[in-house]
């Protein structure tokens, strides 16, 4: 059974020692500092309390998650801070800053107890952000009671690099905005208003993000669950006794590679939602199990599939009754699904109407059950490919948390295990799932030829953005140094003049970190 991590609360710590890597700690310090020296200068007094929450990357288990399979993120060292002072009675004004004024400029804005506060979702306004959340935590307490106040925002996640820096702006502001009016809320609370907030931005979101966000903690990944509803397990690396130099670390770098989500969407990201579709209904006529009926308002996935599969499997004999409960034997089940789409779909693309055939329906029912208002662009669809990817990398999930509990495939040997599972995990993006591209590709082969690098795969919904390598702690200076110069410098010419806090958004380095805290000195 998944931990009740959404039922606890987020901590309040008195100093960032609690909060961030011993290595980074006087950074942090500084950074708060400065921050503190930003607020008094803007407003003429000290804040009242931090509110923190991180940026995260994706270690394994991509394009699974609409499937309604587990993912496993970690959150990274990079976040989000937002320094709070309440006001004084009668100053009703909620004024919000950032520390990049120029950039970012104020926002003022008051209570109201009708509609909290308005927000025009079709302007591309930074402060929308912070006004969405805090719309969103009055969903959950009483907009007739508020306290006013001043924040100032910090943060240190790269925007567009596609470790979910809007997330963790939302996440924080929820925090901030909660803890100012004295709202003690849960993960699973602080969770769904960040969700929420990013709704009210326009931003269709699952809950990754803000659930790695809200309830990480240092030193461990999260292995978050969507299916039968969103909860989580916490992961924890274990340190090599004998050699604690050999600790995972992960290197984040960016390709550069910007996708434009809303043009090509209709073949890459939406396609592979409908194709996963179309394979689930497949297996399940081959399978002779059942679908959805037409109108339902759920969709059909392939962990529904798998749910049906092992019920037949039971009965016939084949499977023990125990697997019910599928928690520890996730790796069992999905081998065996893998055996099942061999069986089941051929490797050559389908048509719908080859699809509408096998189903026994029309071609127009198929685009009413399977595809709705998705848009796509396509004649065929590659369904063999991506059920094996679906399944193998699902597999690799449940495999990567084994390893980590020293569990079967586990060889004795921690990085080398993990290294190939997100190794394999890359490969089948490329070969399977084919959302990879060639910076990718380049990308992750020079950082797997590098000395103390294990692994290295994608991170994100792929077509571009980043790539996550798995590099022993003793390597990481050089690793990232190797990065620097054989990918970026080589590619793009102009980045050889840039400054090193320029090149330390675009490849840096991670432990495991903290989740959402209150930091109040």
């Amino acid at each position: 059974m998944a931990t009740s991590l959404r039922d606890l609360f987020p901590l309040s710590v008195s100093s960032v020692d609690d909060v961030y890597d011993a290595k980074i700690v006087e950074k942090q310090t500084n950074r708060y500092q400065q921050l503190k020296d930003t607020f008094v200068n803007r407003f003429g007094a000290a804040p009242d309390f931090y509110a923190r929450s991180p940026g995260r990357v994706n270690i394994i288990g991509e394009h699974v998650d609409y499937s309604g399979y587990s993912v496993l993120p970690m959150a990274i060292d990079r976040d989000v801070v937002i320094a709070v002072s309440l006001n004084k009675p009668g100053d009703n004004k909620i004024v919000v800053a950032n520390v990049e004024s120029e950039k970012y400029p104020d926002v003022e804005f008051e209570h109201n107890t009708s509609t909290v506060v308005d927000i025009d979702s079709t302007v591309l306004q930074w402060s929308n952000y912070f006004k969405g959340a805090y719309k969103a935590v009055f969903e959950k307490i009483d907009p007739n009671t508020f306290q006013p106040f001043r924040a100032v925002v910090d943060g240190s996640v790269p925007a567009g690099a596609g470790v979910s820096s809007s997330a963790a702006f939302v996440c924080a502001a929820s925090l901030a905005v909660s803890t100012a009016n004295s709202a003690r809320l849960t993960n699973g609370d602080l969770i769904a208003t960040a969700i929420k907030g990013e709704h009210y931005m326009g931003v269709q979101c699952g809950g990754m993000d803000q659930s790695i966000s809200v309830m990480a903690n240092s030193g461990n990944a999260l292995l978050i669950h969507f299916y039968p509803a969103l909860s989580a397990d916490p992961i924890r690396f274990p340190v090599p006794p004998s050699d604690p130099s050999n600790t995972p670390v992960f290197v984040i770098a960016n390709t550069l590679v910007v996708a434009d989500k809303h043009k090509t969407a209709p073949t890459n990201y939406n396609l592979r939602v409908v194709e996963t579709r179309l394979a689930s209904a497949l297996l399940a006529k081959h399978l002779g199990i059942s679908d959805l009926p037409i109108g339902s308002s759920d969709v059909f996935t392939l962990r529904m599939v798998q749910d049906r599969f092992v019920e037949k499997e039971i009965e016939a004999g084949h499977l023990a009754a125990e697997y019910r409960d599928v928690t520890g034997k996730e790796q069992t089940v999905l081998a065996k699904l893998e055996a099942v789409v061999d069986a089941a779909l051929h490797k050559e693309d389908y048509t719908l109407e080859e699809i509408a055939g096998i189903l026994g329906i029309s071609v127009d029912a198929i685009k009413e059950k399977y595809i709705g208002k998705i848009v796509i662009k396509a004649d065929a669809f590659k369904l063999w490919k991506r059920a094996k990817h679906v399944f193998s990398e699902s597999r690799r999930v449940f495999a990567f948390r084994d390893v980590c509990e020293l569990k079967a495939p586990y060889s004795g040997n921690l990085l080398k295990d993990l290294g190939a599972l997100m190794t394999e995990s890359q490969d089948s993006c490329r070969d399977f799932f084919e959302c990879s591209c060639p910076e990718i590709d380049e990308l992750t082969t020079l950082a797997r030829s590098l000395p103390g690098c294990y692994g290295s795969r994608l991170t994100g919904a792929g077509w571009g953005g980043c790539t996550v390598s798995l590099v022993a702690e003793s390597h990481v200076d050089e690793f990232v140094k190797a990065v620097t110069e054989q990918y970026l410098f080589a590619k793009y010419q102009n980045l050889k003049d840039a400054d090193a806090a320029t090149l330390g958004d675009i490849v840096f380095a991670s432990k495991p970190a903290s989740g959402a805290m209150v930091v109040r000195f």
